[in-house]
């Protein structure tokens, strides 16, 4: 399926490419068959399932958290190999993930698991991650939290520093299963601003809601995925 057939871009100008891709989890209990996708750079995509663990697995695959048994996944231009884990880390690091069971290092302050990339990564600039850190610790109100654990900070809090974790990566692709769940409606606009930010500089929105109208104002490409196929 190719997300505009008003404005088909070439191989080489796709963030990110299905090709004919097949997948199942590992209990081989879910399965996704011979999907085809083209997503152009700053493209908004909404994908509407009935099944959420068709969701789920759909995301877990463009994640790169489950490996595909047929197809060629392409991203950033380059075919995806999966028979190196360690040559996927580059390309795990540059997508942000929010999804329902995602949680935080339980014997790790909030902020210690803010920073938890400036310590694994040495090529990132120690002021520009500050930089932000104060930023979206200051959008979404966590800013009071910051010394404690995440059990002690209080569930809403600890999905608010999720969200914010997930954006201090400066991800190309973000993704997002129910991101309502993450961010109350008084910071929604925070989190619409910091996807348009990813849109901005050639990222990607992937994302699937329960409440209507989320990213409307993002003009989302509509994609129905539906008895393990895109529509």
């Amino acid at each position: 399926m190719t997300l505009s057939d008003q404005d088909q871009k070439t191989t080489n100008g796709n963030l990110l490419e299905l090709h004919d891709v097949s997948v199942k989890d590992i209990w081989n209990v879910r399965r996704l068959s011979r999907l085809d996708l083209m997503v152009p750079p700053g493209s908004a995509v909404h994908v509407a399932a009935d099944n959420p663990s068709e969701l789920n697995l759909f995301m877990r695959l463009l994640a790169t958290l489950e490996w595909p048994h047929r197809g060629r996944v392409v991203y950033r231009g380059e075919g995806l190999s999966y028979a190196w884990y360690e040559g996927l880390l580059p390309v795990k690091r540059s997508i942000g993930y929010l999804y329902p069971t995602a949680a935080m290092v339980r014997n790790r302050t909030i902020e210690e698991n803010l920073d938890y990339q400036l310590h694994y990564f040495n090529d990132i600039d120690p002021k520009e991650h500050a930089r932000r850190k104060v930023e979206l610790v200051k959008a979404f109100d966590i800013e009071d939290v910051l010394d404690r654990s995440p059990e002690v900070a209080g569930s809403l809090a600890q999905r608010h520093a999720i969200a914010v974790r997930e954006f201090l990566k400066e991800p190309t692709l973000f993704l997002a299963e129910y991101p309502e769940e993450f961010v109350v409606r008084g910071r929604l606009s925070s989190f619409i601003g910091e996807v348009r930010r990813i849109l901005s500089r050639g990222g990607a929105f992937i994302f699937g809601s329960n409440y209507r109208g989320l990213g409307r104002e993002l003009d989302p490409v509509e994609l129905v995925l539906k008895g393990g196929k895109i529509l």
